[in-house]
């Protein structure tokens, strides 16, 4: 009894009270603010002090909300309620004087309850949503009107293509431009602003464009290419008759559901990887669970590239990440999280190979002029996409035998036939690269001949398939028509291209390939476009140069790493740097805490993930995961890495974080953009606020009425808040990808707000009990010291002691 008695006096003590609500203040600062120190003996220098977040410590590893779920935080929360209880009932008797006190700590008590019951049950993340999607078919051959034999969907999203049907049916699409806001210029709605997409299509024998219009499928028509340089394009209604040139193409937009969202990581760490078999539609989610969110853990140094004194480096962590989906692709093989970084940049660099490395020549090369101007290219031999600098001028190549070596001292050269005529004429076309539409012709045979030839261009190695072949795309004409003719290195792919015939189309078809048969042209590439062309092999370690930079006729020299070569017009060319078997290293790159992006929270993270004890790898962080290229967004990627597995399979692996289904799934069905006067600007200062106007699909499968929401309008849905998160601006193109007007997704906050009620319940209580200890109570002491002077007059007067309630005389004295 004596135990339970100092146990409640501890309780019911103020000063207790006040050493809990001191310790209260210390945790939830140092959680909230951090801390400041000095680094430095100097104390009054500006940088002798540093600011820190105690929980990002990598003891801790906490973020802010888990730092205040933290047991020692949960304690004295729990402290502090008992201490108020047990001394409102101990010290504080209930009566009406005394109701405002109990009320404050009663709301009090109410308001951490229900704040147990927010936090306990707090869920916070984001779900992207695209605006439309483009759903294109083709109709089956000999079927019914609307009956498609394949079809394909992708992303409403400028840059987006795909490909449906085979063969001569094939048709690729690609989203060429999206207009936002297209004015209706025709019908009822004239005037009505519409999201319209805009698409190029290629197929059929020929290449188009169909405009599509969100919500006004009869407005659908398509725009065909013209040779009038004034009016390039034409509504087909207008050349045709007919708005729609090609009837066995179908092409809809559709709503693009999104019926899952990510968890973020700013409030627990939500970490996921992401597993499914090559060739799988689908991923599959692993939640992992320890893995750290503020601190470095690189295993070996030689791991990544390193720009300074990193912390966390020769640190292991082993975080298991096991099967928990029934449709995990390998469920009994468990992975494991042995490396972390927080802010990292995936790079590659060529370093020597080794004896068993076969020939891959990369070469650092520098050319500088008279007046001091220079420039410096690294050339990779196998790479057709880094093989060659400055449009090809530069150039490097690997060979394997002399008669390699030999081609390249030839000029590149068209070669004409006309057997008919008894015409042989070879045309060399050095400078075809500079050649346009508009260059003058060229006789073959003879002004009066009446064939003649102009070259638009020549590319140089292009990846075709699984091969490269050249080709110079060469003006023909002849008796028969001017034309165009695809003229290859490899004569088995020459063609002629039709009037208005897309260029891949022609490629695919079958059947007569030349418009006009009597004349023949060959391709000899020779050096190529190359002014300059280092040739690697077939010597190991050899490397020569192919001058031909003012010369008739090129001449051949051999290089040495950092001699300097003499061309003419001053020129002088240097290999700085020589790896005739280089092998490519790929690391991420740790970047110094100086040069980060302050917001860029887990953006740059990557995980290094793995089977225990069999190979690693290094993965980049996706904020969201795509199931095809056809999905991504702009500004996001989709770069999944192979790892093996112990029974010789294979599995693709994605770093992410955890996501959840939605109770309903939802669809944006506009999205609005108000900006102060002038527009949008491109800063986000410009904008008055975003709108999301989205809908919900019930169970049944339809669609509710839409629903708007902003950043401080949310939208209260099946037990979650809905709210504007990002959105998706206009940009200039990156990536291969188009510029964009933006508008085209938007991404939705979500959340929940459980015991939001139980919280406000417990603010009113406590605040009616300040307003009744403010007005009330003095009232009623007012009131209860009138009576008890009023019956100690009464009781002098009859010469007695003054008798009056307990209450009375406490109440007096409260």
């Amino acid at each position: 009894m004596r135990i339970d008695r100092a146990v409640l006096d501890l309780l019911s003590s103020v000063r207790f009270g006040i050493v809990l609500l001191a310790l209260l203040f210390v945790y939830m600062s140092v959680g909230s603010a951090g801390i400041v120190y000095p680094v430095h003996p100097n104390v009054f220098h500006p940088d002798a002090w540093v600011h820190a977040q105690v929980r990002q410590w990598r003891p801790f590893e906490m973020t802010e909300f888990e730092w205040f779920h933290w047991w020692p935080f949960d304690v004295l929360t729990g402290l502090l309620v008992a201490n108020l209880a047990v001394t409102t009932v101990r010290r504080i008797p209930l009566r009406a004087v005394n109701l405002g006190v109990w009320m404050i700590h009663s709301g009090i008590v109410l308001l951490v309850v229900g704040s147990v019951i927010y936090f306990g049950t707090k869920v916070e993340g984001e779900a992207p949503v695209v605006r439309r999607s483009v759903t294109v078919g083709v109709a089956a051959e000999g079927a019914g009107p609307g009956v498609l034999g394949d079809t394909a969907s992708m992303l409403a999203m400028p840059g987006s293509k795909l490909a449906v049907g085979t063969g001569a049916d094939r048709y690729d699409v690609e989203v060429q431009s999206i207009d936002p806001s297209w004015e209706l210029r025709s019908g009822d709605e004239v005037g009505t602003r519409a999201y319209s997409v805009n698409l190029l299509v290629s197929g059929g024998g020929r290449r188009f464009m169909r405009q599509v219009i969100a919500g006004y499928p009869q407005y659908t028509e398509d725009l065909v290419f013209t040779d009038d340089p004034k009016q390039p394009m034409k509504r087909a209604v207008k050349e045709t008759g007919r708005p729609i040139i090609d009837e066995r193409l179908f092409v809809a937009l559709d709503y693009a559901p999104q019926d899952s969202f990510y968890l973020k990581n700013d409030l627990v760490k939500s970490w996921a990887l992401y597993v499914r078999r090559p060739g799988d539609a689908r991923w599959v989610q692993r939640p992992i669970d320890g893995l750290p969110l503020y601190n470095d853990s690189v295993p070996e140094p030689d791991e990544v590239f390193l720009s300074g004194r990193e912390d966390g480096v020769g640190r292991w962590i082993r975080v298991p990440i096991p099967a928990v989906d029934p449709a995990d692709p390998a469920p009994g093989i468990a992975l494991e999280a042995t490396g972390y970084i927080r802010y990292a940049q995936p790079r590659a660099r060529w370093v020597a190979g080794g004896t068993d490395d076969g020939p891959n020549a990369v070469a650092t090369v520098e050319v500088a002029d008279g007046d001091g101007r220079s420039g410096r290219y690294v050339l990779v031999a196998r790479d057709p996409q880094k093989r060659a600098a400055d449009g090809g001028v530069l150039a490097l190549r690997q060979v394997s035998d002399e008669e390699q070596v030999a081609a390249f001292l030839r000029q590149p050269t068209l070669v004409f036939r006309v057997p008919g005529r008894g015409i042989d004429q070879a045309e060399a076309v050095k400078d075809a690269a500079l050649a346009d539409a508009k260059a003058p012709w060229r006789s073959i045979g003879g002004a009066d001949s009446g064939y003649a030839y102009r070259v638009s261009s020549v590319q140089d190695d292009l990846a075709m398939g699984a091969r490269e072949a050249s080709v110079a795309i060469v003006e023909l004409r002849t008796p028969a028509g001017e034309f165009t003719r695809w003229v290859f290195s490899d004569p088995s792919m020459s063609r002629d291209l039709k009037s208005g015939e897309d260029p891949m189309a022609a490629m695919r078809r079958g059947g007569e390939s030349f418009v006009d048969g009597t004349v023949e042209v060959e391709y000899l590439p020779g050096n190529g476009l190359a002014l300059a062309l280092l040739v690697a092999g077939p010597e190991p370690g050899r490397l020569r140069l192919v001058d031909s930079l003012g010369r008739s006729e090129a001449r051949i020299v051999d290089v040495a790493p950092r001699a300097p070569v003499q061309m003419a017009s001053g020129i002088r060319l240097t290999v700085t740097e020589w790896l005739p078997n280089a092998v490519q290293e790929a690391k991420p790159l740790v970047v110094p805490p100086e040069q980060r992006q302050r917001d860029a929270r887990e953006l740059f993270s990557m995980a290094r993930v793995g089977v225990p004890d069999g190979p690693q790898r290094w993965l980049q962080y996706h904020p969201y995961v795509f199931d095809r290229p056809q999905d991504v967004l702009r500004r996001y990627w989709l770069q999944p890495e192979t790892i093996d597995l112990p029974d010789g399979t294979r599995l693709e692996v994605l770093f992410s974080r955890q996501r959840r289904s939605l109770p309903e799934v939802v669809a944006l069905d506009a999205f609005e953009l108000a900006t102060h006067v002038g527009g949008f600007s491109g800063q986000s200062s410009s904008i008055r606020n975003y709108t999301s106007v989205v809908r919900f699909r019930a169970a049944d499968g339809t669609w509710g009425d839409p629903l708007r929401l902003s950043v401080n309008e949310p939208v209260e849905h099946d037990g979650l808040s809905f709210f504007q998160s990002q959105w998706d601006p206009p940009d200039e193109g990156r990536g291969g990808k188009g510029a964009s007007a933006g508008l085209n997704y938007t991404v939705l906050g979500i959340g929940n707000r459980n015991g939001v009620w139980v919280q406000l319940a417990g603010c009113v209580v406590a605040c009616t009990g300040m307003a009744y200890a403010f007005y009330v109570k003095p009232a009623i002491k007012r009131r209860n010291r009138r009576a008890v002077l009023a019956e100690i007059a009464r009781a002098k007067a009859e010469g007695r002691q003054p008798s009056f309630p307990k209450h009375l005389s406490e109440s007096v004295h409260a």
